[in-house]
Parts: C-alpha cells; sequence; structure tokens
C-alpha cells in the first residue's frame, strides 16, 4: 500500500513540474527596460517606490530620478540608462494632455486628486462630462462657474465619445 502511495506521489511530483516548466515558457518575455529595473532598482526599493508615481512624473523628471538614483549608486550602465527611463515612462509617466483653453483648467482643478490617466480614459459625452463635472463639484472640486463650459468642451473635444 506504501508503495502505491509513493509512487503516486512521485508521478504527481513529475506531472506538476512539467505543468510548472510550460507555465515559466509560456510566460511573455520580460521587455529590456522591465529587466533592467528589476535588477537595478529593486536592489534598494521595492517596486512600490516606483508605482507610488504613476501618472505624476513627466519623461524629464523619471529621467533625473534615474539619474539620481545612479549617482546614489544604482548599478546603471551608461545604455541602460535611456532604455530604462523610457519604460518607466511608458509604464508610470504622467500623460501629456493635448494643448487647449481647457487644459489649465484640468491640471489645475482635477489631476490633484485624479491620475490623468484615469480622467482621459473616461470617453464620455459632453452632457455626461457636464454631469461628472457638477458631481466633482458637490465634491468639493474648486471650479467657478466661468471655467465649466470651457472644461466641459476641452473634455469632450479631447476625451468625449468617438464619433
Amino acid at each position: 500500500m506504501k508503495t502505491r502511495s509513493v509512487g503516486t506521489l512521485v508521478v504527481a511530483i513529475v506531472l506538476a513540474s512539467g505543468i510548472l516548466l510550460n507555465a515559466r515558457q509560456s510566460v511573455a518575455p520580460q521587455e529590456p527596460g522591465e529587466k533592467i529595473l528589476l535588477r537595478a532598482c529593486t536592489v534598494c526599493h521595492n517596486t512600490t517606490e516606483i508605482t507610488k508615481f504613476k501618472g505624476y512624473y513627466s519623461r524629464d523628471q523619471w529621467a533625473d530620478v534615474v539619474r539620481t538614483m545612479r549617482a546614489d549608486g544604482a548599478a546603471l550602465q551608461d545604455d541602460e540608462v535611456p532604455v530604462l527611463v523610457d519604460y518607466i515612462f511608458k509604464m508610470y509617466g504622467k500623460k501629456e494632455l493635448p494643448d487647449g483653453d481647457g487644459k489649465s483648467i484640468l491640471e489645475a482643478s482635477c489631476l490633484g486628486c485624479h491620475d490623468a490617466q484615469k480622467v482621459t480614459s473616461l470617453k464620455l459625452s459632453k452632457t455626461a462630462w457636464q454631469e461628472l463635472i457638477s458631481r466633482m463639484i458637490g465634491m468639493g472640486a474648486a471650479l467657478d462657474d466661468k471655467q465649466i463650459p470651457t472644461l466641459v468642451d476641452y473634455l469632450s473635444k479631447n476625451f468625449g465619445v468617438s464619433p
């Protein structure tokens, strides 16, 4: 009886090993920037130190962070720096907003609480943007009545429902 149990256990282990090996092989390969980040940055920081700034830093600001970390001892080769900055910006960078009359209103009134990527991914109709802004004002958003039409027009033009 014990022999059969041990044999069953051995077969189960062999099958599980094959499943795990196949699962590892089917995982998409990491991007070069991700490999650099995991090798050079997580020596001192966990990834939360990077992800908590998602949507806050521009490409230039992320480049400054990388330069500072390198000066503080991060093991990065010269040719790895632009690859790392490109990756971090792509994954965690501040979304660049299109120019327009409502851009500064959006930045001043909305982005203090909301991530730009979340705001700009909503794709709402003009009426829905108006309703959302009214709700936000009810929750304390700092907008005066004269700014509302400009902001609604900016949001619906740039992030509205596609025709």
